[in-house]
């Protein structure tokens, strides 16, 4: 039996990413602690989050220190072994600011490859907390790339995807169901959906295309498919619970994920363990999980008109539909199974903390 050990993770307690990491090691016997900019339940929180804008020119950082200083005083109160902090901006930029201890950073996809370009400052922020880290994880191969681009020869980069449990997520007896679970913000195009369904809505009429989760864009998706009449064809479900949405996935033929960037896109993943047929946009991020004419096909970003000549060539494509449902869970049993990567992470853990010694 291996020790247990006491580790400080600096997350958004609210996340489901948190709330799974958290879960596994607690299951695994370590001692956890949460600390959150974000108020919730079995966590320390540390915020108010300061602006991190040009306020922060203007009052020299005093905010940020001030924060820091509170993060740092509830850690050091815990004692951990290993600080952990998720997202090179926001929590993780705080978790990288701690000392006295071993500190690993997960980069999750927007803090990579959007946040740097939204300002000097936040690209100054995000190349900073990868330096002041021992360890960080990227979630995706593409992210690593910029991360070893940015950091010094001392810290360490390792590629470790937001697995899944692939016990739970398995193919069922399949219906003519397509599915969208990535929620109605702009970075997940729904709309291209949409307007790809509007196109072919004569062609899909025995399919039901179904909308999950929530977001900013839901009320306008809404009001077009009425505006469309197409009622009939897509319905929108909102929040779905884990145990709904692995039966769902696994009775669904298709999964369109037309995300204009993502880091390990977890839904596809979801979705290839499931046997579904995976449409997804060409972009660095499913280039290696939507392998055409294996477990799918890609479309350019925000190409609906091509996203509707996918859908109505797969709908017929009994080959696809028969291989989707060996190679997509053979492919993320192999490379992405949630235990497997965990177990890699705990040992990353030991290393850390045994050089600290």
């Amino acid at each position: 039996m291996t020790s247990s050990l006491r580790i400080a993770v600096v997350a958004n307690v609210n996340s489901i990413h948190t709330t799974r990491w958290v879960n596994w090691l607690n299951d695994r016997g370590h001692q956890v602690q949460i600390f959150s900019l974000n108020e919730g339940k079995n966590c320390t929180y540390f915020g108010p989050e300061p602006a991190l804008d040009r306020s922060l020119i203007f009052n020299l950082g005093s905010a940020v220190r001030r924060t820091t200083k509170k993060l740092q005083s509830e850690i050091d109160s815990f004692g951990p072994d290993i600080v952990h902090g998720f997202s090179l901006v926001n929590h993780g930029m705080y978790a990288s600011r701690i000392s006295n201890y071993p500190k690993v950073m997960t980069a999750l996809g927007s803090d990579v490859l959007i946040s740097p370009n939204e300002s000097k400052l936040l690209a100054w922020i995000v190349k900073k907390t990868v330096n002041n880290s021992n360890l960080v994880i990227s979630v995706a191969d593409h992210l690593n790339q910029l991360i070893c681009e940015w950091k010094n020869n001392d810290v360490n980069a390792i590629v470790s995807p937001l697995g899944i449990d692939v016990e739970k997520f398995k193919p069922l007896k399949k219906e003519n169901l397509i599915i969208f679970n990535r929620g109605f913000q702009e970075v997940y195009s729904p709309f291209t959906i949409l307007e790809a369904v509007q196109k072919i809505s004569d062609k899909i009429q025995n399919y039901k295309v179904i909308m999950c989760g929530k977001g900013p864009l839901l009320d306008k998706c809404q009001k077009f498919v009425e505006e469309k009449t197409l009622e009939e064809l897509v319905t929108f479900s909102g929040y779905v619970p884990n145990e709904e949405l692995i039966d769902l996935l696994g009775r669904s033929k298709i999964l369109i994920s037309p995300a204009l960037s993502d880091g390990t896109p977890v839904s596809i993943l979801e979705g290839l363990a499931s046997g579904c047929i995976i449409l997804s946009s060409d972009i660095p991020a499913n280039k290696f999980w939507t392998v055409r004419n294996k477990t799918g096909l890609s479309f350019q970003p925000q190409n609906s008109s091509q996203l509707a000549e996918l859908i109505v060539e797969v709908i017929s494509n009994e080959k696809l539909n028969n291989d989707a449902l060996v190679n997509g869970p053979n492919l993320v049993k192999e490379h992405a199974d949630w235990e497997t990567e965990m177990l890699r992470i705990e040992n990353e853990y030991r290393k850390l903390i045994k050089i600290a010694k």
